[in-house]
């Protein structure tokens, strides 16, 4: 649940969340539930496949999409998502190397891993009808509603892009179809802009 809590409400790849470290939390204590944390993202490791990685591993650790080498990237962590990495690590800890996440042999997590679990998921959550739909098809989705989410909750593109990683201009090609019931809330400032007192 902490895996795909993640995307959903911090918006990471998959890949950021795979080598998320307990170093990268910063997490209110559990008697400030309602408080606010933070991960500091410094890598990710895509899933490149085996014949291309050096040392034959799946994976390859990598600076964040789109920065330089040694760059990082701050994210809110909205209580709920506090309170599911706190769960996490009290039921399957860290591994050795500091890791949230391990596979099923304690290695990295493989992307076959939690696509199975997702499609699990999806079956005990989705009529039927929803199943065969594209309805949050995959994990990537969870990063999509995020995003979503924030901006029709009229966060700044500007403040989004850069919790995401993404310049504004890739963030609004992107999202800007997303963003609905604007119209009212935009005429209204402007009208409380213009008005004379």
């Amino acid at each position: 649940m902490a895996f795909f809590g993640l995307m959903y409400y911090a918006g990471l790849h998959p890949e950021e969340a795979v080598s998320l470290t307990v170093g990268c939390l910063t997490l209110p204590l559990p008697e400030q539930a309602n408080d606010w944390g933070e991960l500091h993202l410094r890598n990710a490791t895509p899933d490149t496949g085996r014949d291309w990685t050096d040392d034959g591993s799946a994976r390859e650790r990598r600076q964040l999409k789109h920065r330089a080498e040694g760059d990082s990237r701050i994210v809110p962590v909205h209580p709920e998502l506090a309170h599911l990495l706190r769960d996490h690590l009290a039921q399957f800890g860290a591994a050795d190397d500091g890791r949230l996440f391990s596979g099923v042999r304690g290695g990295e997590l493989a992307t076959v891993t939690y696509r199975r679990a997702w499609i699990k998921a999806r079956q005990d959550a989705l009529t039927a009808a929803e199943q065969a739909s594209p309805l949050a098809w995959r994990p990537y989705d969870l990063r999509h509603a995020c995003l979503s989410t924030w901006l029709n909750g009229g966060v700044y593109p500007t403040q989004v892009a850069e919790w995401a990683g993404h310049s504004v201009d890739v963030l609004l090609r992107i999202y800007a179809k997303c963003v609905v019931g604007q119209d009212e809330l935009a005429k209204r400032r402007i009208a409380e802009a213009l008005r004379q007192d």
